[in-house]
């Protein structure tokens, strides 16, 4: 793949200077979902290895794959088809997965009409979705004061633990709206609860801040981000990358920095970032440290119209 050590330099904030880049990590038409995290937030990794998953389209549908991965050297295995969409679902996008035993993985999907979940035995076994769970839009900011039809909530690479014991596990798991007519959409946060002995999943409540202030003025959007490893840090500061529109036609990358893990307070918002050689979309970012490279995974559409797992790797420290 062809590395273009070129792009807007970062400044202020984002104290961040672009290395390298690949535009397709897999050679394939798999859209990058997400890796396996741990009930902390934070990557599970065995010398250096871990699982990564993505989304293929199959008929018109979405569906969710995995494969062994190693995300410092970009090594990978063949991937194993996990989840299909539901028989009245046009998708099944997982993009959170968390390794809550060593029998018990869930994972947070989009099914096209809000979030749904769905668990698995292994981190690559038949994945099952939950039909006691769903997060899907109400009126309010998820749907701009409108009416629910039309808009749909993704879960995103965005969460902030809240509590842990024997019996269960807490959390705040970032979402953002959507709306495909017009490209809008906003972030914000909803707690959510594992039992890890009756192994169900719930909604505890919406975040009463949300939406998180990212928007800028004139924008259409900002939405699809996060970042799921609790100890990334750029500047002492959490890092919750993210994408915009200025118009319908152009994207730009996003980084927020806080102290707050939320991002409701003290919160710093750079403009750092551009799409690259044949993308159109880029979106779903996590950023993995290695040394002082920061390694931004991601999913793009490119010009053909297929989709793909892109990186891109900054020096931290300006």
């Amino acid at each position: 793949m062809t590395m273009h050590p070129t792009g807007t330099a970062p400044e202020k904030a984002a104290m961040l200077t672009l290395t390298g880049y690949r535009m397709d990590v897999l050679g394939e038409p798999h859209g990058f979902g997400g890796f396996l995290f741990d009930t902390a937030g934070r990557l599970v990794a065995q010398d250096g290895w871990t699982w990564l998953y993505t989304t293929r389209i199959v008929a018109g549908r979405w569906e969710s794959w995995a494969r062994r991965f190693h995300p410092e050297t970009l090594e990978r295995e063949a991937a194993r088809l996990v989840l299909r969409p539901a028989a009245d679902r046009d998708r099944a996008v997982l993009h959170h997965v968390i390794a809550v035993a060593p029998d018990f993985h869930v994972g947070f999907l989009c099914d096209g009409r809000g979030i749904t979940a769905a668990t698995a035995p292994a981190p690559d076994g038949d994945f099952t979705i939950d039909p006691d769970f769903a997060l899907y839009p109400e009126v309010g900011w998820e749907t701009r004061g409108g009416a629910v039809e039309g808009w749909s909530l993704e879960s995103n690479g965005a969460v902030v633990p809240v509590s842990e014991d024997a019996g269960s596990v807490t959390f705040w798991q970032g979402y953002d709206s959507y709306r495909k007519e017009g490209g809008f959409g906003e972030l914000g946060w909803a707690r959510l609860r594992i039992d890890k002995v009756t192994r169900r999943i719930t909604l505890e409540a919406r975040h009463e801040g949300n939406p998180l202030k990212f928007l800028q003025d004139g924008a259409i959007c900002a939405r699809c981000g996060g970042n799921l490893d609790r100890d990334i840090r750029i500047g002492g500061k959490h890092a919750f990358f993210f994408y915009t529109r200025p118009t319908r036609r152009t994207l730009r990358i996003g980084l927020a920095l806080s102290e707050d893990p939320l991002f409701f307070d003290g919160v710093e918002i750079a403009m750092f970032d551009d799409l690259m050689g044949d993308e159109q979309v880029a979106e779903k970012f996590e950023a993995l440290q290695f040394g002082d490279q920061l390694h931004l995974f991601y999913e793009s559409m490119l010009k053909d119209q297929s989709w793909r797992t892109g990186v891109r790797t900054y020096r931290l420290g300006g």
